[in-house]
Order: structure tokens, then sequence, then C-alpha cells
């Protein structure tokens, strides 16, 4: 069973796995940029349920201390479903019932986690929203103006065949001016909704 979802915090998006999975499922993969969770029916009842926990990371690990990271979780019962070494939230479930339903010792070391959310999702919100500001304002194209993002002199002023042939040739590479710039505004968006979802957790240093 494939599904797929956004979220715009690490606390609604565990609840949401795990509701997920009470009903009788297992959380097998997640795609992280498609937002695509992945999960498989248990055969019976009786089979073994597990909680999935959420950590993230807002740096790369080496190879080696990866290893290290995933073997601290495994040596209390946690196994790695999805993650990355290059950063990201990992995903951890459950081995055994005996596990415990936490990944964290106390609630301080899950909040450092959340705040490690907040302090990323705020980086590149900024990157985007910038690169779409300077994108914006180095060009004569005002996004709600279509016919500005058409830089073929006097096209608006064809008619005709002549005016259709030279729409037709321009549009594809007005898809590639335009859609860059908005998938930009919109990932901007989706962080700062994110770090604004979360509250101050963004200036919390050395957490």
């Amino acid at each position: 069973m494939k599904k797929f979802k956004l979220f715009l915090d690490l606390n609604t998006e565990e609840d949401w796995i795990n509701g997920v999975q009470a009903g009788g499922h297992r959380l097998t993969g997640v795609n992280p940029f498609l937002h695509r969770y992945t999960f498989q029916r248990l055969a019976s009842a009786e089979d073994f349920n597990p909680y999935t926990r959420l950590d993230f990371r807002d740096r790369g690990l080496s190879r080696q201390h990866y290893q290290d990271y995933q073997q601290l979780f495994n040596d209390s019962g946690w196994r790695l479903v999805t993650g990355s070494r290059h950063g990201g939230i990992q995903y951890f479930q459950q081995m055994s019932p005996a596990s415990g339903h936490d990944i964290f010792s106390d609630d301080r070391s899950k909040q450092r986690s959340r705040n490690r959310d907040s302090r990323c999702a705020y980086v590149n919100g900024a990157f985007f929203l910038s690169y779409f500001y300077f994108f914006m304002h180095s060009s004569s194209i005002n996004l709600l103006d279509p016919r500005s993002w058409y830089l073929t002199e006097g096209l608006w002023h064809m008619q005709g065949e002549w005016f259709w042939k030279a729409f037709a040739f321009e549009t594809p590479f007005v898809l590639l001016r335009m859609i860059p710039a908005f998938l930009f505004l919109i990932l901007g968006i989706y962080y700062f909704s994110r770090v604004i979802h979360n509250g101050d957790g963004v200036w919390r240093k050395g957490e």
C-alpha cells in the first residue's frame, strides 16, 4: 500500500505513520522527495505491530559514523527503515515489543531533534525564496502578468498564423524559465511554513 502525505512537523508525521500501522500495516519505505509512504499489510492480527519513531539529522555523516549511528539504535532495539547519511529525517522502527515505545531517552533529546528540523527548514526556505527573489528582480518578468514571461519582441502584436507559430515556439522556453521559479517559490513557502508551525526551535542554538 502506498500513501502520499505532506506534513509540517515531525510529530504529526510520526503520529500519522503509527496510526496507519495501528490498522494492521507496517511501514517499509519512504520516498522523502515524493512524500510517498509504503506500507505492508501484516499477515495476521497476531503479528508484531511496531512503533515507528523519527529522528532528524541536520548534517551529513561519514559512512563509518552513520553505521555507528545506526548501531547505537540497533543496540536499543530499533532498526533504520529509511534514512540517509547525508542528513534529513531518519525513520526507525521497533525490532521487538521489548524495545520500548520511544527512541529518545527524555523529552529534551526529542526536542533537540525537532529543533534541528526547524533550523534546517529555515535555511532551505531562505535559500529557495532568495533564488526566487533574485530571479524575479533580475529580469523584466512580472509574475502576475503571463505575457511578460514571453520575451519575443512584438509577440503580442502579431496576428494569425505568425502569432501562433511564435507562441508555440517560445512556450517550451517559457516553461523552462518559469517552472523552476514557481517550484522554488513553493518550496520556500513550504519550508517557512514548517518553521512557523514548529515555533521558536530555529532560534535555539547548540541543540
